[in-house]
């Protein structure tokens, strides 16, 4: 009789989506990985939001009394692949080989169950590629991060749990976490009716201090910019939405008039990078009212 164990999950999360329905990343074993693996029959399962290693046995064994002597000072390792491009601009991530670095992911961090340094995936997880002995010489391969679990480290991990928790431990995940980024958004409002000024706003549920005034552009007198005061953070669903209100007449109808409701989002292709400070971005967004 066949019994099948799982051994660990890496995870990826990118908190840009609010649902994790698709995967932007591949993670790939390499060739001497894959034939240690293939030789313990333990199968790569390959998931929407990263994979899973299992242990095909005849036997129903203990996993940790399997591995205590088979996997000792051995490290599994991974190749993170970005299938999405478009990715990198609603999230807080950088190309590393663009300048010789790579990420570098492992299971040796402070927090056991995270493969990165900090909260997030971030620069400080940039190293320079030679120094990653695991990192592929061999051509084809497009590396975006390696991933190195340490197989002596994931056994003291499961070595301070008890038999009843064991397998609670085999299921807890690797995980790696992507911020989505936050930008500063500029509304770029183009008045097609001679109906606006400058007294315009665009606005939160009648809060308007995400926003900045509104400014008429030198070039044009139907078109004004109306720029965010801090960072919004990007996602491809939001729970609320932003409105283009302005002052009614006083004399006639008191109050604020909404002149468009709902506001659209920045889209994944409008990232722009501040001309002076390159660790700043901007969305830009073209309404006609």
């Amino acid at each position: 009789m066949a019994f099948s164990t799982k051994l660990f999950r890496i995870v990826i999360t990118n908190h840009y989506y609010k649902t994790q329905t698709r995967s932007d990343f591949e993670i790939q074993p390499l060739p001497s990985t894959k034939q240690w693996l293939d030789q313990r029959k333990v199968v790569v399962l390959n998931q929407i939001d990263g994979i899973e290693l299992v242990w095909l046995s005849e036997n129903y064994d203990n996993p940790l009394a399997l591995f205590e002597t088979k996997a000792q000072g051995i490290t599994l390792s991974f190749v993170m692949t970005l299938k999405n491009n478009q990715v990198l601009n609603v999230s807080a991530l950088e190309v590393g080989h663009l300048t010789g670095e790579v990420y570098r992911l492992h299971n040796g961090q402070s927090q056991q169950h995270l493969l990165h340094s900090g909260p997030f995936m971030s620069p400080s997880d940039l190293v320079a590629t030679k120094q990653v002995k695991s990192y592929p010489t061999a051509p084809g391969w497009n590396v975006f991060a390696m991933i190195d679990i340490d197989l002596s480290i994931w056994l003291q991990q499961l070595s301070k749990a008890n038999n009843s928790s064991l397998f609670t431990d085999l299921n807890q995940p690797y995980r790696i976490n992507i911020q989505n980024r936050a930008t500063f958004w500029r509304y770029y409002i183009v008045d097609t009716k001679k109906q606006l000024n400058k007294d315009i706003k665009v606005v939160s549920k009648l809060d308007s201090a995400y926003f900045g005034a509104a400014e008429l552009s030198k070039d044009s007198p139907d078109l004004y910019c109306i720029a965010s005061t801090t960072p919004i953070e990007l996602y491809d669903q939001y729970d609320g939405f932003f409105s283009l209100c302005q002052p009614a007449d006083t004399e006639t109808t008191p109050g604020i008039k909404t002149l468009l409701e709902k506001l659209p989002f920045p889209t994944y292709d409008s990232l722009k990078k501040d001309g002076k400070n390159q660790k700043k971005y901007y969305n830009d967004i073209v309404v006609y009212v």
